[in-house]
This record gives C-alpha cells, sequence and structure tokens, in this order.
C-alpha cells in the first residue's frame, strides 16, 4: 500500500489500460503519421509492415499505442483524479478508537454535508469501527442512496447524513505532520497545482519545510508539473523538449509567478515516481529548491502527443486515437530522466523512507541540545536526536547517516553553537550514538585510492557493480566490468542477446553488454565479437563516456551535435582519429583525466571515477 496506508471511501470502478487492436484506423494514414510525429526515425523494415497493431509493436515503445473510447476516458481520469461512486473523503488507519479523515473531496456530499479534515470516524450507520471493521467495507454503496457517518471532533459526537454520488476523488492531500507540511500527490492534473497552492498557504507559516510526497505519482500533464514546481521556485525555464530533428521548445513560467516559500521541499519517491512526477524533481534539483529521498524514479522521460477525430477528421474516427511519443523532455538543467530515471538526494529503503524525511523537518536552532545539523545540496536539515533515537526511529536513522554521500556535512551539537560544531563522519558519529547494525556504503580496498570521493559517492547511491569480494580499484577493468558498471548506473532495459558471437546467453555480463550496446554507449567489433574480458581502453571510456553525454544531456547534445573546428582536435591527436571528437567532447566538459594515454588499459577506479565525475556533471547525481 502506498505511503500511510490512506484509503479512498468510495466504490472501486477501475479497470486496467490494455492495448486493443486498431483495427478502425487506416493503416497508411497512420503510417504517415507516425513518419512524421514520431520522435526517432522509424525503421524502413518497421513501416513496411501491413498490420498498424504489429507496426505498432515492433517500435518497441511501450508509450505508443491505438486507444479506443474507454482507454480515452481512463487516461483523463488518470491526471485528473477517477471518478468513484462514494461519499468523498479519504482516511487513515484506525487509532484513537477510529479513522483519522485526512481529507474531504472539494464539492464532494461529505464536505456539503459538514465533514471535515481531522475529524475521527468512528461508526457508520451505527456500527462502531474497529481495527477489525474496515469503512471501506461498509461507506460505498449505490449512487442515491444515504450514509450516515458518526465523527468525533473536539470530544464532541456528531452525525452526518450523506448521498453518495459521483465524485471526482482529489488527486492532492495535505495536512500538518509533526513539524512538516505533507503534501500527497498522486498525479499532476488540473486541481493539483491550486491545491498545492493552499497547502502552502495554510501550512506554510507552522511547518519547518514541505514534504512532497511524489511515491506511486504516475505523471500528468506538463503545464499542471510546471505550475506545480513554481510555487517553489517562481518564474524561469521548467522544461525542455526536443524532437527528432534536435529542435528544442522551451516551457517557462513568468518572472512573475509567485514563489511562495524558501523553506525547503523533501520530495519522497520510488520507483513509479514516473513522467511528470520526475520532472517535478528535476526542476527542484536543478534550482537547489530541495532533495529527495527514496529509490530512483521509473524512467520516463518522452512526452506524448494523443492525435483523434478532433486533430485528423479524416483519420480518425470518434471514440478513437493513437498515443504517440513525440519528443524527449529534459530538466531545467538539460539533464534526461529517459531511462535512468531521477537519482534521490539519498537512496533510503522503502520501509525507511517516510520516517527518514520526517526526521529531518526538525526546526533549526541557534543553541540545540543534542541535534544533527545535514548540509545536503545546498540546503540545512535538522534532526532531534532525542526523538531519532528512541526505538522506532533508530533504524530508520541509521539508513540516513548509511546513505549520506561524501560531499554532506555532518554536524553534532549538545547545546553549542553550530560554527562551534567540527563535522564529522557519518560513521563515527554512528558510533558515538550506539547505533548497531550501521554498514557504510563502500567497497573494502577502496580505502587509499586517490578517487575515494568518487569511489565513495557511487557507493552511496548504490551505483558500484558487485565485481567480488573486494572492488580491487587498481585491477584492469574489463569490457564486460564496464559495461557491468554503467547498467548499474544507468538501470537501462536490458535488450535482446545474440548479436555477439563471444557473448552467450546466460553469462553475468550478456545482460549489460546487450543494455549498453542497444543505447548505442558501447560497440562491438567489425568481426562480430565484443571481446567481454580484453581490458578497456582509455580512448573506449572515452568514447563512451562521450556517447553517454550526449544521450543523456541537452548541452552535451548539442556541442556534440555541432561538433569541434579542426584546429580543436590537434591537441587531440594522440588518440585514434575516430575517437578524436569524443575526446574533444569530454574535453569541453573538463572530464579528461590527466597522466592517461590512449592504448592504455584502465583500472577500476580510473573508470568509476570518470563515470562518476559525468554523471555529476551531466546533472544525473543531485547536488
Amino acid at each position: 500500500m502506498k505511503k500511510h496506508l490512506a484509503r479512498l471511501l468510495a466504490l472501486a470502478l477501475t479497470a486496467a489500460l490494455a492495448l486493443t487492436p486498431a483495427a478502425a484506423l487506416e493503416l497508411e494514414g497512420a503510417k504517415a503519421l507516425l513518419a512524421e510525429y514520431y520522435f526517432q526515425e522509424i525503421p524502413a523494415e518497421t513501416l513496411a509492415l501491413d498490420d498498424l497493431e504489429a507496426l505498432l509493436d515492433a517500435l518497441g515503445d511501450p508509450y505508443t499505442f491505438y486507444m479506443d473510447l474507454e482507454q480515452i476516458h481512463q487516461h483523463d481520469q488518470s491526471v485528473d483524479g477517477p471518478v468513484r461512486v462514494g461519499v468523498g473523503i479519504t482516511v487513515q488507519s484506525a487509532y484513537d478508537g477510529g479513522y483519522r479523515i485526512t481529507a474531504v473531496a472539494p464539492g464532494g456530499p461529505a464536505g456539503e454535508a459538514g465533514v471535515l479534515p481531522g475529524d475521527l470516524l468512528t461508526a457508520v450507520d451505527g456500527v462502531p469501527l474497529s481495527p477489525e471493521v474496515d469503512p471501506v467495507s461498509l461507506v460505498p454503496g449505490e449512487e442515491g442512496t444515504t450514509t450516515t457517518l458518526t465523527v468525533l471532533r473536539a470530544g464532541k459526537k456528531l452525525q452526518f447524513h450523506v448521498t453518495r454520488r459521483k465524485i471526482i476523488l482529489p488527486i492532492v492531500t495535505y495536512a500538518l505532520r509533526g513539524d512538516a507540511a505533507y503534501i500527497d500527490c498522486d498525479s499532476f492534473g488540473a486541481s493539483t497545482a491550486p491545491v498545492m497552492e493552499q497547502a502552502l498557504a495554510e501550512l506554510g507559516e507552522a511547518a519547518s519545510l514541505f514534504l512532497v510526497d511524489l511515491r506511486d505519482n504516475s505523471g500528468g500533464t506538463d503545464a499542471a508539473c510546471a505550475q506545480s514546481a513554481g510555487l517553489f521556485i517562481g518564474g524561469g525555464p521548467v522544461l525542455y523538449f526536443r524532437d527528432r530533428d534536435g529542435g528544442y521548445r522551451r516551457q517557462s513560467l513568468p518572472a512573475s509567478y509567485p514563489d511562495l516559500t524558501d523553506k525547503p521541499a523533501i520530495l519522497l519517491t520510488n520507483e513509479n515516481s514516473a513522467s511528470a512526477a520526475e520532472l517535478f524533481a528535476g526542476v527542484i534539483r536543478d534550482y537547489g529548491a530541495g532533495i529527495s529521498l527514496g529509490q530512483r524514479t521509473y524512467g520516463k522521460g518522452v512526452a506524448q502527443r494523443i492525435f483523434d477525430a478532433q486533430s485528423h477528421p479524416g483519420l480518425f474516427q470518434e471514440g478513437e486515437a493513437l498515443r504517440v511519443t513525440t519528443s524527449r523532455f529534459f530538466s531545467p538543467a538539460g539533464t534526461s530522466n529517459h531511462i535512468v530515471g531521477v537519482l534521490p538526494t539519498l537512496v533510503i529503503s522503502p520501509g525507511h523512507t517516510e520516517q527518514a524525511a520526517l526526521l529531518l523537518s526538525c526546526p533549526p536552532s541557534d543553541f540545540p541540545e543534542h541535534h544533527l545539523r545535514l548540509e545536503l545540496a545546498g540546503q540545512s536539515f535538522f534532526v532531534d536526536l532525542s526523538t531519532a533515537l528512541e526505538q522506532e526511529n533508530r533504524p530508520a536513522l541509521t539508513e540516513l547517516l548509511e546513505a549520506l554521500p561524501p560531499s554532506a556535512v555532518v554536524q553534532h551539537s549538545t547545546g553549542q553553537d553550530w560554527t562551534e560544531c567540527p563535522p564529522v563522519s557519518p560513521a563515527a558519529l554512528a558510533e558515538e550514538l550506539g547505533l548497531e547494525g550501521f554498514s557504510p556504503r563502500a567497497y573494502p580496498g577502496a580505502e587509499d585510492s586517490p578517487y575515494r570521493r568518487e569511489l565513495d559517492t557511487l557507493a552511496a547511491y548504490r551505483l558500484l557493480p558487485n565485481l567480488g569480494e573486494e572492488f580491487l580499484p587498481r585491477q584492469e577493468m574489463t569490457r564486460a566490468e564496464f559495461a557491468t558498471l554503467l547498467t548499474v548506473a544507468l538501470n537501462p532495459y536490458y535488450g535482446p542477446g545474440g548479436q555477439f558471437l563471444d557473448v552467450p546467453e546466460g553469462y553475468y555480463y550478456a545482460g549489460p553488454i546487450h543494455a549498453v550496446t542497444g543505447l548505442g554507449l558501447l560497440s562491438g567489433y567489425g568481426d562480430g565479437s565484443f571481446r567481454p574480458e580484453a581490458p578497456l581502453a582509455y580512448e573506449q571510456l572515452v568514447c563512451t563516456l562521450a556517447n553517454l553525454a550526449a544521450w543523456a544531456n541537452m548541452d552535451a547534445y548539442d556541442l556534440a551535435a555541432a561538433g569541434p573546428e579542426e584546429a580543436a582536435l590537434e591537441q587531440y591527436t594522440p588518440f585514434p582519429a575516430w575517437a578524436r571528437p569524443s575526446a574533444w567532447l569530454l574535453g569541453e566538459l573538463n572530464l579528461l583525466l590527466p597522466g592517461l594515454e590512449p592504448g592504455q588499459a584502465v583500472t577500476r577506479e580510473e573508470a568509476a571515477a570518470l563515470t562518476c565525475r559525468l554523471l555529476e556533471r551531466i546533472g544525473l547525481i543531485w547536488g
């Protein structure tokens, strides 16, 4: 279950989006539409297929598909909130003799009857509620029927007679949780920005920061996302679209857009945070308006357009449409989240994500007693250790300290001013606090590496692959090991195998090699081999990371597209001719490692260090 076991008291009528055969859509017209608008060149053999369903399947794009009337309706509801029959309240799990009402749908029957957020629901139609008696089994019913809700408000018992009807369930709810203003955002639709604005206005003064929960948020519209993010950053660019011809369209908020808070945001993300939710995280990251806790997001960085009878009346019949991926999108700093997702500032397990975020929401104090101060991504966060060291919070505090990257600064005050508190390492602090089970995220054997910062950064983000009992940083890295490193760092899809004669299926490196070669980052040899056990040469490392930079970052893409002038390549003559443009690109990004020469085999620590610097330089590592 998502978040705090919230339950929407309405009759569940949803059905999963299922792809249906594109029977009515005329084939040749659809081909012409795809050939004109699809975000990348479609192979001629794919366009030659004589069945539209087969053509769409051959694209291998889960976001481009035929839609019938029911799917169009489901798509609309997934953005602006599903329509249900119910009373329009959200409750939290049982405590204090009932179920706390955390949200009331605007314009819903419960709200019109007088039910308020914060009321404690104790009975439905006279049936007392308990942990064993779930209101979800009592409140839903047929449209037009009436139910009686019994609540406690400020110690007073109240009853409300509520008539069930169709309502749009809220996609954003908010409440004060301790010192944090908790905003639960399920999607980015028409109501998202207005409700977020209400949350900032109503809770901003009482809260130390804003905790925006994007877990399981599948996206929405770019406009709603931009308007919502603007409340935290004000005006400025929030999004770039790039079509297959390399043309850009920028979406910006005006300079007059209201920046409603200077307090930081903590975003909660997981593997189901997608699309517009990832864009929102990218805006907060790029503007330095907060941090993110949780897991790497889904990795949907492409935008779609829906073509239907209104846009193309001669091609479509009423009640059918084609959803087509038309562009990639990029964050304000030009970083893509496509496939790679958005890495959180702190990688925390699902069971501790919310708890760790709440520990960081302590208000600041000049002379705190037994507090921590954490400097992360340009923001300061505070932890009250009297609360954090309670038995139920110790595991979350332990993982919070484990997840800190080398860029974080930690201070521990026992009553003195922060200027008198020297930084302390997470490991030393964990020992001082008696946190059993603390396990630093580092690989044995890398302690004396000149690239210790980069190796520890990758370890903090869980981006170093398991290459044996020890990382052995000075051992030469093979091409297969480098492919494995890249797949851990980028989290790409594993494509079909079989394209290399010396990469048998079932070997540990087969999937990673297919993934990175499928993205066009690393290539094989002309004889059909990949040579997985061969040492990785410096020029191969340079070319692969230059390809990655151009693929994942808008500025690097534009640099690569423009290319170097002939004179600019002269300083890279030690490189083979085919590698010089890549060496130039990394040189422009200030990413070449001094002391390495083409033809030289690189070590694991050198490959990992340069990969880490690239991920930081192009914005994939937060802060």
